[in-house]
């Protein structure tokens, strides 16, 4: 009895949770200044929680009220505005220095947690080169030394683009997702040379905001303090039938439909909860914020509800039990003016019927 009560439990705590999961990036917009940038001083040490992990080359930095070089949006490498807010930072891309972007934070990373690292990227107007790659290298240091040929380590996260990241004038996402090691209290944003093949040639600057670091998933002590309390008290949770239901852990590449390995342990829960209940129907929606052309967020948002419908499907859930459908940006559960709104309006979720 005991075990079934835990497994009610996990159904209760992945699907029903209240928590909004935090930011753990202290000021993702580059919007908290020490000073406003002007022609000779626009490095990101303008701001109070980024900073530049090199010794040579510094990061620099861009604000509306700021002035010469550090103005956004009409600065010396283009006139890209803001994704959000006021400002953002930038990166020269050189042959003789690489320019990094680091901020410590709020939390230290707990080993084993997942967490979803997402942030934009803009290549500048007057930017002559591009590159194929940006990593993201959580670490426990804040300086990395004198280095003028970039950083000499593999990063925690890569994203690479065969052809290169060669689109001016609007901004990128870029999303995954990362394991911890456990220790981590810094991360840095840049390009990396980690071996002589990846060695960068030319010149290139890019632009970067809205910079997001949340974990995905629950921490075990936390389940295990939940599942004493509720075999003490023996009252299992039911979801009630035609409540909407957020799924927490649904993770896809940028822009694209197709799950994330990451997802298949909620996705699997999902499956045993259907299974106990053999009589209901399932009504799977899928939502975007509203970033971009609306008609393409709801084909999105209907390829990515989809997904999770032919997930069920290969895992014997019978496909006429199961309805999946895309609104888009139409039905928001938080403002689309902050990254964490737009990261609530980002979502998959699912309803109970009866048959």
């Amino acid at each position: 009895m005991k075990s079934f009560l835990f497994f009610l439990l996990c159904i209760q705590f992945i699907f029903n949770t209240n928590s909004i999961a935090q930011n753990l990036v202290p000021d993702p917009g580059f919007e908290i200044t020490q000073r406003l940038p002007k022609r000779k001083d626009n490095s990101v040490s303008c701001t109070k929680h980024w900073q530049c992990p090199t010794d040579y080359g510094a990061a620099d930095y861009y604000h509306k009220d700021g002035k010469g070089h550090g103005k956004a949006p009409h600065n010396i490498f283009g006139r890209q505005k803001p994704h959000s807010g006021k400002a953002y930072g930038g990166m020269c891309i050189r042959k003789k220095f690489m320019e990094y972007v680091e901020t410590k934070l709020t939390d230290t990373l707990i080993m084993d947690q997942t967490y979803v690292v997402e942030f934009y990227v803009s290549r500048a107007e007057r930017s002559i080169g591009s590159v194929k790659e940006f990593g993201v290298l959580f670490t426990d240091k804040i300086s990395m030394g004198i280095t003028g040929v970039g950083i000499p380590k593999v990063p925690s996260v890569e994203i690479i683009k065969k052809h290169g990241f060669r689109k001016k004038g609007s901004w990128m996402k870029f999303s995954a997702v990362y394991t911890a090691k456990g220790g981590e209290t810094a991360m840095i944003i840049g390009y990396f040379n980690h071996s002589k093949i990846k060695r960068f040639k030319g010149y290139a600057h890019y632009y970067v905001d809205d910079v997001s670091v949340i974990a995905t998933e629950p921490q075990v002590k936390e389940m295990t303090e939940v599942k004493n309390e509720i075999v003490e008290k023996n009252t299992p949770f039911l979801p009630d039938l035609d409540e909407i239901i957020t799924l927490k852990n649904i993770f896809f590449e940028s822009n694209q439909s197709e799950l994330l390995p990451a997802s298949f342990k909620e996705l699997d829960q999902l499956v045993g909860y259907l299974n106990l209940l053999p009589q209901t129907n399932i009504e799977i929606s899928g939502h975007t914020d509203y970033t971009g052309d609306e008609v393409e967020n709801r084909v999105l948002s209907e390829l990515r509800a989809k997904a999770v419908a032919d997930y069920l499907i290969t895992r014997d859930v019978a496909s006429d039990r199961i309805i999946f459908k895309g609104y888009g940006s139409s039905k928001p559960i938080a403002s689309n003016a902050t990254i964490e709104g737009k990261q609530l309006n980002r979502r998959v979720d699912f309803i109970l019927r009866n048959k």
